[in-house]
């Protein structure tokens, strides 16, 4: 079994602790996968690694790790994705925490 078909299992399963392992996958598409994966079952304790994903040198990574913490709807995140708003240089990674921030709006009200 492939790790992509290991990690929606994962997700199917809810077992965010595979899938924080995955993030330190040296192949960018598990990476990718695991954090989309993290942002769906939508577990606050996935949040900190998350949040250090947003510092990572891949744009994509970034950006999808900004979406993952938007789905998840942790309001402490915030203040993070408004700090990388402010020191974000690529457009597309701007764009998703924008939308991030949007969700999270939404949710605390």
């Amino acid at each position: 079994m492939s790790k992509l078909a290991k990690i929606e299992k994962y997700v199917e399963k809810g077992n965010e602790t595979a899938l924080l392992k995955m993030l330190r996958n040296k192949d960018r598409d598990v990476q990718l996968a695991a954090i989309d994966g993290l942002g769906k079952i939508g577990k606050d304790t996935s949040c900190n690694e998350l949040i250090s994903m947003l510092s990572d040198p891949d744009w994509e990574i970034r950006a999808r790790s900004a979406r993952a913490l938007g789905n998840i709807g942790d309001d402490h995140t915030t203040t993070h994705l408004r700090y990388r708003l402010e020191h974000e240089t690529e457009k597309r990674v701007s764009d998703e925490i924008v939308e991030a921030l949007s969700k999270l709006r939404k949710w605390e009200k």
